[in-house]
C-alpha cells in the first residue's frame, strides 16, 4: 500500500496542500476607497464636491460622482472619510536642500553621522506637512543619495526624492567651497573648461544623480549675483554640462540670479532657472522659448531678510544694505514673472533646519506677490510635476496616477493658510498621517 501512495504522488495523482495553495487564484490588491468632500482633482480647474477616490496598488484607480458604497469595491476594501476635508494632490517642492543646513552654525557642529540622523527626521517632517515629492538640488556630502535610497526601500519615512548631487560650477564657484571654517569637507563639483565641465557633470551621473545642479551666478547676497554681473561660467562650459546631461536623459537645474547668467543657462537649454531675480523681457522671451521654469525661491529672501547682519558677516557677502535690495527683488520676484507670462514652479530653497512649512509659505509669498492662490497650487502640483517629467503620473488626482493627495479643512484655494494644518496624507497608496475617521 505504501508503495501505491509513493506512486500516486509521484504521478501528481494526489494533491499537496502546497500545491492547491500555489494552484488557488491570488487575493486582489486590497482596495482604499475615500469618500472626499471635495476634490481639487486638476489644479487649475474649479474644485468638485463629493467624490469617491479609489486606490489600489499605489494608484488612483478612479475618481467617481457621489460617495460610493464601499460593498461595490469587494471584501478587501476599507473607507477613509474625508467628507469633511477638502482634498488635493500632495504638494511638491523644486528647490530643497535635505542635508544642507542653511544656518553657518549648524554646519560648523554636524558631522556627517549627525547631518545623516538630522536628514532623515526632516524627510519625514516634510512629508507630514503634506509634500510628497520633491528635488534635492544640492548636496556636497552625498547624503541625500542615501536618504533618498532609504525612502524608496521603505526604511525610513520621507517623500519621493529627485537628488542633483554635488553642485557643478567653475572652480571656487558658488556651491562648491565651504562657506564656514569647520563646514564638512567634501568633494567639489569644480571645473574649468568644457571637458572639465563634461567630466565632472559625468562623475555627478554616475553617482546616482537624478538631476545636474549647476551654478552659473554667484548667490543673490554676492556682487557675482547682482542684476548687471557677468555669468561666473563660460558659455562653452554651461553647453558641455547641459549637453553630457541631456545625452544622459538628465535635465539641468540652473541657478542664476544675474540677467545674464539667466540667459545664458536659458540659451543652453536648462529645463529650470534657480532664483532669477534679475530676469529681464529677453528672459521672459526665452524661457517661453525654450519650455523652462522659473522657481523663484522667495522663501529663503525672506529667510535672509530676517538675519541681514548675521548673513552680511558671512566670508564675500554684501554688506546688511545690500543684502537687504536683494531680498527685496527676490521677494516681489514671483508677483513680476507672473505678469510677464513666465511659467513658475514651487520651490522653497529650505535647508536641513528650516520649518517644515517652507513649501506652503512660498506659496503663502506667491499669493502675497498677487498670484491667485489657485495658480499657486496649481505650480505646487501641476507645474511642479511638468518639471520633473512626471505629468502623466503626478500633480492630480486621476485614473492611473499614483495615489499623493493630502486633505484639509477648508478651502486653500479661499485661504492658501490653510495647508498650514495637513489632517491626512497619501503617498503612493500608503496613509502616512491620518487626523481623521475610517473603517
Amino acid at each position: 500500500m505504501n508503495r501505491v501512495l509513493a506512486l500516486i504522488f509521484a504521478c501528481g495523482l494526489v494533491t499537496s496542500p502546497a500545491w492547491s495553495q500555489a494552484d488557488a487564484p491570488p487575493e486582489p490588491p486590497p482596495v482604499t476607497v475615500i469618500h472626499a468632500g471635495v476634490v481639487l482633482a486638476d489644479p487649475g480647474d474649479a474644485p468638485l464636491s463629493q467624490r469617491t477616490i479609489v486606490v489600489s496598488a499605489g494608484r488612483i484607480t478612479a475618481v467617481e460622482e457621489g460617495y460610493q458604497a464601499l460593498s461595490k469595491y469587494g471584501s478587501n476594501a476599507t473607507l477613509i472619510d474625508l467628507r469633511d476635508r477638502f482634498v488635493l494632490p500632495g504638494l511638491m517642492d523644486m528647490h530643497k536642500h535635505i542635508a544642507m543646513p542653511l544656518d553657518a552654525d549648524a554646519r560648523t557642529l554636524s558631522s556627517e553621522a549627525r547631518l545623516a540622523l538630522m536628514s532623515s527626521s526632516v524627510a519625514r517632517k516634510i512629508l507630514h506637512a503634506g509634500v510628497t515629492t520633491v528635488r534635492d538640488v544640492g548636496d556636497n556630502t552625498g547624503i541625500t543619495f542615501a536618504v533618498r535610497d532609504s525612502i524608496n526601500a521603505g526604511v525610513i519615512e520621507g517623500p519621493r526624492v529627485f537628488a542633483a548631487g554635488r553642485i557643478i560650477s567653475r572652480t571656487g564657484g558658488h556651491g562648491t567651497v565651504r562657506q564656514s571654517p569647520g563646514e564638512l569637507a567634501f568633494v567639489p563639483g569644480g571645473c574649468d573648461g568644457p571637458e572639465s565641465c563634461r567630466r565632472v557633470t559625468r562623475e555627478n551621473i554616475e553617482a546616482g544623480s537624478d538631476w545636474i545642479k549647476v551654478t552659473v551666478s554667484g548667490s543673490g547676497g554676492e556682487a557675482t549675483g547682482q542684476a548687471t554681473a557677468e555669468p561666473i561660467m563660460l558659455p562653452e562650459e554651461v553647453n558641455a554640462v547641459t549637453e553630457a546631461a541631456r545625452r544622459a536623459q538628465r535635465p539641468v537645474a540652473a541657478h542664476a540670479h544675474s540677467t545674464a547668467a539667466i540667459n545664458l543657462a536659458l540659451e543652453s537649454d536648462a529645463r529650470t532657472i534657480e532664483h532669477g531675480a534679475y530676469f529681464d523681457d529677453a528672459s521672459a522671451r526665452l524661457f517661453r522659448k525654450h519650455g523652462a521654469y522659473l522657481v523663484p525661491t522667495a522663501y529663503v529672501a525672506e529667510f535672509v531678510s530676517k538675519q541681514l547682519e548675521k548673513f552680511s558677516s558671512m566670508p564675500g557677502r554684501m554688506d546688511a544694505e545690500g543684502l537687504k535690495r536683494w531680498t527685496q527683488a527676490a521677494i516681489a520676484n514671483p508677483g513680476r514673472a507672473w505678469r510677464a507670462g513666465v511659467a513658475m514652479g514651487i520651490g522653497s530653497d529650505s535647508g536641513s533646519l528650516n520649518d517644515s512649512h517652507a513649501t506652503v509659505r512660498e506659496m503663502e509669498l506667491f499669493v502675497a506677490a498677487g498670484i491667485p492662490a489657485a495658480e499657486a497650487i496649481k505650480a505646487a502640483t501641476v507645474n511642479n510635476a511638468d518639471i520633473l517629467g512626471m505629468s502623466a503620473r503626478l500633480g492630480r488626482l486621476r485614473a492611473g496616477y499614483d495615489a499623493d493627495l493630502i486633505a484639509v479643512q477648508g478651502s486653500p484655494i479661499e485661504d492658501i493658510g490653510r495647508l498650514r494644518d495637513v489632517s491626512f496624507v497619501m503617498k503612493a497608496g500608503k496613509v502616512v498621517k491620518s487626523a481623521v475617521g475610517g473603517n
